[in-house]
């Protein structure tokens, strides 16, 4: 068995020095028991032609996997009764914003917006927001997952309920319905609740059906190292805990600038997370891998960092 063993690793580690693979973030559906199922119902609130405020109350429970993680995009999707792609041409929404902070609980969702906010609301995304021609698809069951509204500055998410409001100065052309949760569903005003106004800023409204929403996220990376010491080589080092169940942290040092991808494979050699896809400063760094959507097995994880390139093994034990 062990013989096995080594073989395989070594197979996986010579297909990684000639295998490259193309980054993905991670995502979330919320709810997430809607990831490939269809909604019950419809709702205007995200893409209507006529200004709205809307707000979704999404309980703790539903966003696990996105405990410590940044979040950078939100996005919508068709219903599964769309028998067009939507829009039919381009249009732009004059204002766009989304402020992200914690939450009430959903069972507690006050009609008078204000109340349902804990802390300060942060804005995330200001502007306006263009939707090229037939992005939105239709066809599927359920219908994928429209373009990415993209965040102007990541929302680091700490643990709690999360508070998503939308505030949208309309657009010229028709208005479109997306996939949503209908008020009746089980779930909804416990795990999950929703509520809408009329008008950019509304302060009061409705309730509203709960659009099934897809979150974007990166992972958390730290430096750890203080600005004037510098490390003198570059390493990677064994992850902690390991065995872990579900998370772990990674370190590793690079003594000069450089373009930095940390990613973690199968043991098929498949990619299954993006920790580290940007330019960092010499440093010594931490990252976090929050393994709650994987399968108990043998994972591994390469460091590249200019010319350099290291890989170690890990164990998720659930």
């Amino acid at each position: 068995m062990k013989t096995v063993f080594t073989i395989l690793t070594a197979f996986v580690f010579c297909l990684f020095c000639s295998f490259a693979v193309t980054g993905l973030q991670a995502t979330e559906v919320v709810p997430p028991a809607y990831t490939s199922t269809t909604g019950t119902a419809t709702f205007t609130g995200p893409l209507a032609n006529t200004p709205r405020t809307y707000q979704l109350l999404i309980q703790s429970s539903q966003i696990i996997s996105l405990l410590g993680k940044n979040l950078t995009a939100i996005s919508w999707r068709l219903p599964a009764n769309a028998t067009a792609g939507w829009p039919l041409s381009d249009v732009s929404f004059s204002n766009y914003d989304i402020y992200l902070s914690e939450s009430v609980e959903p069972i507690n969702r006050s009609l008078t917006f204000i109340n349902n906010v804990v802390g300060p609301q942060r804005l995330v995304r200001s502007g306006v927001l263009n939707v090229t021609a037939l992005t939105y698809t239709f066809g599927g069951s359920p219908n994928a997952f429209g373009p990415e509204i993209s965040f102007d500055s990541s929302y680091l998410y700490s643990g709690g309920n999360l508070l998503i409001e939308i505030r949208q100065a309309g657009f010229s052309g028709t208005t479109r319905t997306v996939d949503a949760i209908g008020t009746s569903i089980s779930g909804y005003g416990t795990q999950f609740s929703a509520c809408w106004g009329s008008g950019y800023a509304a302060t009061s409204g409705s309730q509203g059906n709960f659009s099934v929403v897809k979150i974007t996220s990166d992972s958390v990376l730290v430096s750890i190292g203080e600005s004037n010491e510098i490390p003198s080589e570059f390493t990677l080092s064994q992850n902690y805990p390991n065995p872990f169940n579900p998370v772990t942290r990674i370190n590793f040092t690079i003594p000069a600038a450089e373009f930095v991808t940390l990613n973690v494979y199968d043991v098929m050699g498949r990619e299954v997370a993006v920790l580290v896809n940007e330019s960092l400063k010499p440093g010594s760094y931490e990252s976090e891998w929050n393994a709650v959507n994987s399968t108990s097995n043998i994972y591994f994880y390469k460091l590249t960092a200019g010319n350099f390139t290291e890989t170690r093994s890990m164990i998720l034990i659930k």
